[in-house]
């Protein structure tokens, strides 16, 4: 596989797009590629394509693999590792997210009940706080289930070229 000058500016982007949102660059390109690859693709095969080091490939497959946007997966007859886009990955990014929310929501609350009653200025900035994180992440367990309804399986979907 070799990329093309779009595809390149693409992966590279990926990588500038997930590192503002807390990974590493090289995390977010290899998802990236991965996200353009049409089959499953070796350690050597990614490092290559992105060139970068075997052990910072390995070690950002494995913390893809462990944050559920990528599976590895073998091939019959190799005794290498692949990695490939795993199924539902975004709907996994989402709920990851939301759990954060979640998470915000109770240190609010924390923080509500670890102030002075009467630090009134506090109280109502950790109680918007709060009010905030618990509407986004209502809202966002609404959206996922009508998000399930209307979408169409991949397999079913035709490829564009």
């Amino acid at each position: 596989m070799q990329l093309n000058p779009k595809t390149q500016d693409f992966v590279e982007r990926v990588g500038l797009a997930l590192e503002n949102l807390g990974t590493t660059r090289t995390l977010g390109r290899l998802f990236g590629l991965l996200l353009v690859a049409d089959q499953p693709m070796s350690l050597d095969e990614l490092a290559r394509l992105l060139q970068v080091s075997k052990a910072s490939v390995s070690t950002n497959a494995r913390v893809c693999v462990q944050i559920g946007l990528a599976q590895q997966v073998g091939i019959p007859g190799d005794r290498r590792d692949y990695y490939e886009i795993s199924p539902g990955s975004f709907e996994q990014a989402v709920a990851a997210r939301l759990s954060a929310i979640r998470e915000l929501v109770g240190l609010a609350e924390a923080g509500i009940s670890a102030v002075d009653e009467d630090n009134r200025v506090a109280t109502a900035r950790l109680e918007e706080m709060r009010d905030f994180y618990q509407f986004v992440g209502d809202e966002m367990a609404k959206m996922m289930p009508r998000w399930r309804e209307t979408r169409k399986p991949v397999n079913s979907r035709k490829r564009q070229r």
